[in-house]
């Protein structure tokens, strides 16, 4: 026997020359012989081979004949080669320096006379327990689900909960389609409850994935990975000589929820993007369409709200949909069935977007605009038969309309060369510094042509349309862009590789947004996620007899509450804020100069969960960003739970103030490991400071 120790892993290689990981962060086989022949480092089917005829991830006889053939460490990254006669295999594990996160992806690469068609490959597999019986209530799995209004809310179960009874139960959750979460998050994570022990993994891929839990051998195993012929209408031809690489997978260990949590943040820091110097101080962001302009954006509005948000502090001005493309009726339903052409509306920007750039300028602002870059309204006939139908996904030789429009497909070069030239007018002629993508319409499995099945079309496009994402964030560095689709259904850390910031919901009620507040960091950074602030909802202006009536249904603590909601991730302020007079103005104000002063400490800052997670209609929720010398904690009542007595687990405070806001009366008390509040209203929030000794 002969083992390879790397970071938290520890491989083994067998007297027989199979290799297996036999220790992953604390789950060790190490010590017990004979196990390296029991799981492979990579699962995959080729397709005409023998498989295990079940239902469960796990791969052909032709992984059984894998070998070990080398490996190979280069600073951070360590490669293990495997072969069999017609297929190798490189495991790749990539560790950092300040975290104990591990990287993995796989490559397989045909190295025999013919071809073959890979049906599943999937990223990594951990097996886990002892004994099925013994363990399935000891183990919990931390599931994320993340329906639009509702992201990042987590389900936590234990495995016989989750159905996990005996030998053949599969716990299984799975994406399907070119939105990466519209009802789960890639990512979970594993407790041991007895031991209080985590291991958290992530997906990252823009498509397609899956993970399941399944029973081998009176064990538990885990697999992760991305697009299947079972699961996605996927497969992979490989030529000679040629090799596929799988999505790429995080894994994180910790002792608590916060530990792992901060452990995934670290490694989440080593790959988000770099080089936008407009981003480094995070830049407050103030877009109209929030219970204000919708999808009926025009010139004069922005003339009459820009001076207030300028008074504000936000730094970007920005209009999203309804700018573009002059329409038969003015209205969301033709917008969405006509859009697809993206050049100005001069019955709303009379003078064009330009003069609106340049005035938002003049107030010391940047602007910005939103865009839905791939998909064509149906009733868009110009564009229809400008691109034909070779453009576009389609199923059967029949283009796919998803909703009201079609979706794109960017490997053709007449959609990327009139895309380009579409970002290219925005940013080059109307000036913008901001560019919000959005509307991602999800036919489903994918497209069948120029591919071999559904998934590889849609695996094949995805690619296309990321490569022309970076191409333009190359060409334009000094554009922030956003990743938006219908709030958070993209999240995922594909695209949080590539895009700086992404919207975390488009939940339009603001005592429901503090749900996603309070669990949204264990999913995207702080520096990332995009929270809406809106102070002034439609509801209260509908209420409102008139504009001047609007404030007086506007209480401070409401302007508050929207505030603490956003302030600690990106804040994205909107809503009809001129309308308040300048005490709750000022609340706004003090919002965001607090954000401003916490941003050099939030792009270090890990998650602080001091409750854990929060559930969609508790009464109170708390949650924080925690650095070397402080925590800064915003709590919610949110349902009439006026005194709360809130643990401080894993800190010592040496000091406790409110942080936002200042001059409003709390009343809270605290010692080294809890504080204590007594709110005053039924629906309230604060921001405290904790000096940690």
């Amino acid at each position: 026997m002969e083992n390879i120790v790397f970071g938290p892993l520890t491989f083994q290689i067998s007297d027989q020359r199979t290799i297996a990981l036999m220790r992953c962060f604390s789950h060790d086989y190490s010590e017990r012989s004979g196990d390296s022949a029991e799981f492979s480092l990579c699962e995959f089917d080729i397709a005409g081979g023998i498989t295990s005829g079940t239902n469960r991830m796990r791969g052909s006889a032709e992984v059984r004949k894998l070998l070990y053939a080398g490996h190979e460490q280069t600073g951070n990254v360590l490669r293990i080669t495997q072969r069999s006669d017609i297929v190798e295999v490189i495991s790749e594990y990539t560790i950092y320096d300040d975290t104990n996160a591990v990287r993995v992806i796989q490559t397989i690469r045909n190295i025999s006379d013919g071809e073959i068609c890979l049906e599943m490959a999937n990223t990594f597999g951990l097996r886990f327990g002892h004994d099925m019986i013994a363990d399935h209530k000891k183990y919990y799995f931390h599931k994320f689900t993340n329906a639009r209004y509702t992201e990042a809310m987590p389900d936590v179960r234990s495995l016989y909960d989750f159905g996990m009874y005996w030998q053949n139960s599969v716990f299984r959750v799975e994406n399907v389609g070119n939105m990466s979460s519209p009802e789960h998050l890639p990512q979970g994570i594993l407790e041991n409850r007895e031991e209080s022990d985590f291991l958290m993994f992530q997906i990252e891929s823009y498509y397609d994935w899956f993970y399941e839990i399944s029973f081998v051998r009176n064990r538990f195993h885990l697999q992760i990975g991305g697009p299947t012929a079972r699961r996605h209408s996927w497969n992979k031809i490989l030529q000679p000589g040629e090799a596929y690489t799988t999505v790429p997978a995080a894994l994180a260990g910790g002792k608590s929820l916060n530990g792992v949590l901060a452990e995934m943040t670290r490694y989440r820091r080593h790959i988000k993007p770099d080089g936008c110097a407009a981003e480094k101080h995070l830049p407050s962001i103030y877009n109209e369409y929030m219970h204000y302009s919708w999808d009926d954006p025009f010139e004069e509005r922005v003339r009459e709200t820009a001076p207030y948000i300028a008074k504000s502090g936000c730094e970007y001005y920005v209009v999203d949909c309804g700018w573009h493309d002059a329409r038969e009726v003015h209205s969301t339903d033709s917008m969405y069935k006509l859009f697809g052409t993206w050049y100005e509306d001069r019955g709303r920007f009379p003078d064009g977007i330009r003069a609106t750039t340049e005035y938002v300028r003049s107030l010391g602002m940047k602007f910005g605009l939103w865009i839905a870059p791939e998909a064509v309204g149906h009733k868009n006939k110009k564009m229809l038969e400008y691109y034909g139908d070779e453009c576009f996904f389609q199923r059967n030789g029949k283009k796919i309309a998803h909703g009201t429009e079609y979706l794109l497909d960017y490997r053709h070069p007449k959609v990327r060369d009139y895309m380009t030239r579409t970002l290219d007018r925005m940013i080059d002629e109307y000036g913008c510094d901001y560019i919000k993508f959005d509307g991602c319409p999800n036919p489903g499995p994918g497209t069948d042509l120029n591919a071999t099945s559904l998934g590889d079309g849609l695996e094949k496009q995805s690619a296309a349309f990321l490569d022309w994402v970076k191409e333009m964030m190359a060409k334009h560095p000094d554009v922030i862009f956003e990743d938006c689709a219908g709030g958070g259904q993209r999240m995922d850390y594909s695209a949080l590789s590539i895009f700086h910031l992404i919207s975390t919901s488009d939940q339009t009620e603001y005592n429901r947004y503090p749900y996603i507040t309070a669990n949204i960091f264990a999913s995207v950074l702080p520096e990332q996620a995009a929270v809406w602030s809106y102070p002034v909802s439609r509801t209260v202006y509908n209420a409102a007899e008139n504009d001047q009536a609007v404030n007086g249904l506007v209480s401070r603590e409401l302007v508050v509450i929207n505030m603490v909601n956003a302030v600690l991730g990106r804040i994205h302020l909107a809503s009809r804020i001129h309308l308040l007079d300048e005490e709750k103005q000022g609340l706004i104000r003090e919002g965001i100069d607090f954000y401003n002063r916490i941003t050099p400490e939030k792009i270090t800052a890990v998650p602080y969960l001091p409750r854990g997670y929060a559930r969609f209609g508790d009464t109170f929720a708390a949650a924080g960003l925690k650095t070397d010398k402080k925590v800064y904690l915003a709590v919610w009542n949110l349902g009439g739970e006026r005194h709360v007595k809130l643990e401080l687990p894993e800190i010592d405070a040496a000091d406790i103030c409110v942080a936002y806001p200042r001059n409003l009366d709390t009343h809270y008390s605290f010692d080294r490991t809890s504080v204590t509040v007594d709110f005053s209203e039924d629906e309230q929030a604060r921001i405290f400071e904790i000096t940690l000794a």
